[in-house]
This record gives structure tokens, sequence and C-alpha cells, in this order.
């Protein structure tokens, strides 16, 4: 999928050089037989690595090592080697020089015979290092996914999105990268150790999630396990919705008289943290005991429906002039339009509308959670519109829009995000043009319902979303999970989880047990038959419950925590999944 351009070689060896050759280095030596090296002689191939020359044989052509060098043990980390390399590096039709960089890490000492790839976030552009993981002793590797944010950068072409003026790297960065470096990864582990990873696994959140399930259905025997956390699996659709809350909360700002010193609207003025602590205390007051516990949680979120809660935002709505106790009809409206989700001017619907949860802010002692606001709204007293939404729209003109709209630069994203047309821009992102031979939706979306090949593989999934997300709706995630549901015979608990993490916004943070690892459970799974039928989560902000601490299960989807009736209702076990 890459270009056949020829790359200069940067100290090019491969691990199977290694074992072609015999040749070690600094008296390695690897014999024929299969016996896993000792450390000494892994220490001795990691150093070769670099030093050695010969004909390649990584599974990816284009591939060189630039360095691999020994990190010491210390108190938490076994030794390891640290191989980093890149793939196809080339320039691209804009003139940026791209690559596909990887760093894998592989315990000299303490290896688990475990293969574990991280997935990035936002639109990649750093090179993933799992280096916790390592550190388990699982053999790791992460990817820059063909681009860098340093590097590639173009100021009128969208900054760190600039890549997408190029078709390779929008292949590279929506597939491609995490095919050749999983693969490059695998061959490499197989070399050093002598035998494959026992279990290979991939974990990720937002945009790592989408890589997550991108591998569960493009690469389907590339991972036994996968954990998918708030996964961007609608890619385009997530940031393309952002321009249409900014729209409405831009215009929100201008009818309240909320400008900023160079005149532009006060995105994050409209509403105070206060005002959504009303917010909050509209939905708790709603929906918090429909679970039959009122915690400050709201579990039962499918029966958390609009018109509950906009019954209740009624009851908070200024009789008169605007206070700290009240919320404006206007204020009221506009936040109801943005939970519906972006629709055009005849009410198509562009993209899935959002779920009334508790976590659009918490309070404990003085301090507000910022988490859920920080997306649509930006920071209160910030003397700028600083909403993360706004960060993404250049992305959207020119990673996600077939061909590329340029010139835009990251001032230009309040402008742009304004003047995006709902009746004609959207179909910029279903549309093919000139070199663009794929359309974002066809490079980005990974909302293939058919997990066939995945289960026939003995793969395991896990996916997981916070109720209060505020850059991915938790509905669309549910919507899809129920299609695949349907699609596989109405079993996919059998191989694939979904858990709904209330309160929870985007991927941690909020009023919200939102400090959990799945990992383990997912290892257990897999390897042991142990099906994960709840995930044991604790509160990292406690504070938001007015408690010293608080666990809770997550249970499997469409199982809901529910109160045993008895003891502390801040300690898990008192729970089940039900």
């Amino acid at each position: 999928m890459h270009s056949t351009e020829k790359v200069s070689r940067i100290g090019t060896v491969t691990a199977a050089v290694i074992i072609l050759s015999g040749a070690g280095g600094c008296g390695g030596h690897i014999d024929s037989n299969n016996s896993t090296p000792d450390a000494q002689q892994l220490a001795a191939n990691c150093t070769s690595l670099a030093s050695k020359g010969g004909a390649s044989s990584f599974p990816v052509s284009g591939t060189n090592v630039l360095s691999s060098v020994v990190v010491p043990a210390t108190p938490t980390a076994p030794q390891q080697c640290q191989v980093d390399g890149v793939i196809n590096q080339r320039t691209g039709v804009d003139g940026q020089s791209y690559a596909i960089h990887f760093r894998l890490r592989l315990p000299i000492t303490g290896w688990n015979g475990r293969f574990y790839m991280g997935g990035g976030g936002g639109t990649d552009g750093t090179l993933v290092d799992p280096s916790d993981v390592a550190a388990l002793g699982y053999a790791t590797i992460g990817t820059d996914s063909g681009h860098d944010n340093v590097a590639d950068n173009g100021l009128n072409a969208g900054g760190t999105a600039s890549f997408g003026v190029d078709p390779q790297a929008r292949i590279d960065f929506a597939y491609n990268s995490y095919d050749e470096v999983a693969r490059t990864g695998k061959s490499v582990v197989e070399a050093f150790y002598r035998h494959p990873a026992s279990y290979s696994y991939f974990v990720g959140c937002s945009e790592g999630g989408r890589e997550a399930m991108l591998m569960s259905q493009k690469f389907p025997t590339y991972f036994d396990g996968i954990v998918a956390g708030d996964p961007a699996f609608h890619l385009p659709l997530g940031p393309m919705s952002g321009l249409y809350s900014t729209q409405l909360f831009a215009g929100l700002a201008t009818r309240m008289g909320l400008t900023l010193s160079n005149g532009d609207p006060a995105i994050a003025k409209t509403y105070s943290d206060a005002d959504l602590m009303l917010v909050r205390g509209a939905v708790l007051s709603a929906c918090d005991s429909l679970d039959g516990l009122a915690d400050g949680i709201v579990d039962n979120l499918a029966a958390c429906t609009a018109p509950l809660v906009e019954a209740k935002l009624t009851e908070v709505q200024c009789s008169g002039a605007k206070t700290a106790s009240c919320l404006t009809a206007d204020q009221i409206t506009t936040l109801e339009k943005a939970f519906a989700g972006p629709v055009d001017s005849s009410g198509k619907q562009l993209y899935s509308d959002w779920p009334w949860d508790a976590g659009v802010s918490a309070q404990s002692g003085t301090t507000y959670s910022q988490n859920w606001r920080s997306w649509w709204l930006g920071t209160y007293t910030s003397a700028t519109n600083n909403a993360t939404k706004l960060v993404f729209a250049p992305a959207e003109a020119v990673a996600y829009t077939t061909p590329p709209r340029l010139p835009i630069s990251a001032a230009d994203a309040l402008s742009y995000s304004l003047g995006y047309n709902f009746n004609t821009d959207p179909q910029t992102l279903y549309q093919t043009s000139g070199i663009y031979t794929q359309s974002a939706a066809q490079l980005y979306f990974t909302d293939n319902t058919d997990l066939s090949a995945f289960k026939s593989h003995g793969g395991k999934l896990m996916l997981y979303q916070g109720g209060s997300d505020s850059s991915l709706s938790r509905n669309d995630l549910v919507n899809w999970y129920n299609s695949m549901n349907k699609t596989m015979g109405n079993n996919a608990q059998m191989f694939a989880r979904l858990y709904l993490v209330p309160g929870m916004n985007h991927c941690s943070g909020g009023p919200a047990t939102d400090n959990f690892n799945m990992l383990p459970q997912l290892v257990n799974w897999v390897e042991n038959g142990v099906s994960p039928d709840s995930v044991l989560a604790s509160a990292t902000n406690p504070g938001y419950f007015n408690v010293a601490s608080r666990t809770r299960p997550l249970c499997p989807y469409p199982k809901q925590s529910r109160y045993k009736g008895a003891g502390d209702i801040n300690v898990a076990a008192n729970f089940s999944c039900q």
C-alpha cells in the first residue's frame, strides 16, 4: 500500500538476518535449534540489530532499524532491547517527509511470552511507546501511524493535520501503518526469541480504540485479545459533530452578547461551571433513582431519556433575569439541540445523538470537573476559544474532507467551523477526488458488524465507553454493538463485550468509577477461557461523590450495576450485574 520508492538504509538489519547468518555480534550466537537464547545472548543480539548489515528479511520492504540499544533493568522494569525503526521513508506529494516510525521493546529478562501493541490518540503523529506494559514482561510495539506532528506540520494545511494532503499518509493513518508495524513487530519477536509470541494483544482508546476495532475487522488474525475504548470508529463524524455544536454555542454567545477581545463569540462563557452543575442536577433528579439507588451515578442510562431530563431542565429555567441558580430558556434549548446531534436543514441526522448523563459536570470542594466542557465549550475563564472540538476542526478540513480544503491554519478553526454548511459539506466525507481514491468514510470507518473471522480465530474483544464522553457519543457505539450482535447471531457475548461507564468522560475523568485495567481480564479470557462478567473500577476523584473512595463493577452490556440492598454503597462487592 505504500510507495515503491527506494529509501536509504540507515543501519539496516533484521532479526531474521541474525538467525539466517548465525551472527549474534559481541560474542552472541543464535543456533539453529529453537531454544530460547539466554540473557547474554539476547543482549548481544540486540546490539547487533543496528550494527550488522545484510539483505532485509522483514515482512515489509523498506524497513530500516535506526537504533537498537540495551536498556538496563530498573527496580520496576526488566532489562530490555529497545528497537527504533522506520518503514517506507519517503517524500509525499506535498513535499513533506514521511515514514512509519515504530518502537519495539523486547524484554531481555522476564519475557512473559506475549506481544502487545498500543493504540494512538487524536490524529496520531506521536510515537506510541507502551513502556509501562513492557515493564510487565510483554514485548511491546507502537507507532506514530506514518506522520510526525513536528516534522509534518504545514502551517496553512491544518498544522498537525497536514498529513491529510498526502494520499498515502491518509492510508497509513487509516489502517496501513498498524498492519505493517504489527507484522514487523511479530517477525522480530519470533526471530529474537526463536519462537513466536504465544498470545498477542492490542489496547487503545479514542483513535486507539478505532485502531483496536480496525484490527478485529480488517486484520482479524493478528491479535488474540483486543481492548477498544471510546473508539472513534466513525472518525470524521465525531469532529463534524463538533462543528455543529460550535455553531450552536457560538450562536448562543452572540445572542447573550458574550464576545472575546478580538470580537469572536465567547463560546466558553455561555455556561459557567455553576450552570453545568444545574444541568447535572437536572439529570440526577430525572434519572439517578432509575437504577434503584440515588448515588450520583445513572446506571440505568438507557432509561434516562431526553423528555425526562428536559422536564427537569424546565424546572430550573429562569422566570426572570439570569441568576446563578437558573438557566435561561435559550441556554436550555441550545443544549437540547446539541444533545440531539447534528442535522441538516431538513432534519436528516448526520451523526448520533448524545446520552443525557450526569458527567456533564461535578464538584469536589471548590473544584469543578472540566473534562466534559473541555470538548464542547472550553475553559470558562479562558481569554480565547479553546474547546477541544476546535482543535480538531482543521483535521476535518484537511484529513477527512476530500479533496482537502486549503488553505487553513489552526487560527482558522473557528471561522471554518462557523462557515461549515451542513446541507452540503458532509458529502465531502463520502466522496473521492483525483488522487484521493478513497473517501474519508471508506478509509476511517471501522463499523463492520461481521466479526466472523475474528471470532473464528478465537479472538476476544472488550469495548468500553464513558456515558458522558463529549468527544464521541456512547449511543453510536451501543447502536453498533447491537447491530454486530444481531449479525453474529445474537451471541456476541461469547467473544465481544461492551462495558458502559456512567459519568465517565472521554477515556477517563468525570464523576465516575473511571479507573480500571481490562488487560488482565482480557488475558484470562483469551488464555484460560474465563469470561469477564464484570470489571472492577474505582473512582479517580471520589470527592465528586463527597466520599473518600468508591468502587463499582462495570457490567457487560446490556447488564447494569445494581445495589444488592445492604452494605456500603461505595464498595463494589455490594453490587451485582443484572
